[in-house]
């Protein structure tokens, strides 16, 4: 896919529109496929159920619903963070959109690709941790450290 494809609004709903529809339109409420032209909504096409009158538009039940980013940014952070292994906070910086925003699409995205998520079983071993004890003052500065299962008290302050 080429990096062209992310220019402008309208070509990356262009895209949205061959991707989302090349079944045909249907309805996302009830899958009825008498659906009509129902004008436009920004760049995006409109469309009105003959069955169940409801409107609905191209981004309707997909991962980019009711997003106030645009959808070329959208496209451009899932195809770097696919394609190029691109970290998070990196796409909040190079798409300028905050990290908690990037990270709450990426696990829409997962869920709706019903990802696997990792199961632990038995037990697990983490190598470093660090824990701020909320005690108060003067108490507050002490962080247990932890390494390779020995803990021991690091007062910081």
């Amino acid at each position: 896919m080429p990096i062209k494809m992310f220019v402008s609004e309208r070509r990356a709903a262009n895209l949205l529109t061959q991707v989302r529809w090349r079944d045909g339109v249907y309805c996302p409420r009830c899958r009825g496929e008498s659906v009509i032209r129902y004008g436009s909504y920004r760049v995006f096409q409109r469309y009105r159920c003959k069955n169940c009158d409801r409107t609905f538009n191209d981004q309707t039940g997909t991962v980019f619903e009711h997003s106030s980013v645009e959808l070329k940014k959208w496209f451009l952070a899932v195809y770097t963070y696919i394609r190029f292994n691109t970290s998070l906070r990196q796409l909040d910086v190079e798409i300028d959109v905050s990290y908690k925003t990037i990270y709450r699409r990426v696990q829409r995205s997962q869920e709706a690709l019903d990802a696997p998520r990792p199961q632990l079983k038995g037990p697990v071993e983490i190598d470093e941790l660090y824990v701020k004890a909320g005690l108060a003052w003067p108490f507050h500065a002490r962080t247990w450290h932890v390494r390779c299962g020995q803990a021991t008290r690091v007062y910081s302050g």
